[in-house]
Formats: structure tokens, sequence, C-alpha cells
């Protein structure tokens, strides 16, 4: 009798918890992802010192994110103009 109760129960609730795990497991990826991609600046001049160039990120990997010759670095505040977040190329 108790085996029977626990075939019919431990089926559904293995598929219920894959599912739940399944949903957080892809939610975490695709947030963590979009988190750490920014804007890449470099310094141009006093009148423009943080000049948008390409999309970085804010991992730290071993390859910092450049343009050219030029390292680029992230804002803090996108309305101020103020580059000195260090940044990251993004992996291929």
């Amino acid at each position: 009798m108790k085996t029977q109760i626990l075939k019919r129960i431990m089926m559904p609730l293995a598929v219920i918890f894959l599912g739940i795990a399944g949903a957080f497991v892809t939610m975490s990826m695709s947030s963590t992802e979009s988190l750490s991609t920014v804007q890449g600046y470099r310094f141009v001049s006093q009148a423009d010192p943080c000049h948008a160039e390409q999309m970085c990120t804010t991992d730290v990997t071993s390859t910092i994110c450049t343009s050219g010759s030029s390292r680029l670095w992230g804002k803090v505040n996108p309305s101020i103009n103020v580059c000195n977040i260090p940044l990251y190329k993004l992996p291929n």
C-alpha cells in the first residue's frame, strides 16, 4: 500500500522540482549577462572626456577593454560625464 502511494506521488513531485529548478537557472543566467555588459568610453579631450566606443563588461577578465590603443572606461552614473570604472573585453 505504501509503495503504491509513494510511486504515485514521487514522479509528479520530481517533475515539479525539476521545472522549478530549471526556471531559476534560466532566469539567473539571463539577468547576469545583461547586468555586466556596459558601454565603454574613451578619453578624447577636456571638452569630450567620455566618448562612447563599444560594449565591454565589468566582470574581471585577463583582457582590458580597448579601442585601438586607448583603454576604455565605464561611467558610475550615465548622466555625469566622468569615466573611471575599469572595464574588460567581452568574451567571444
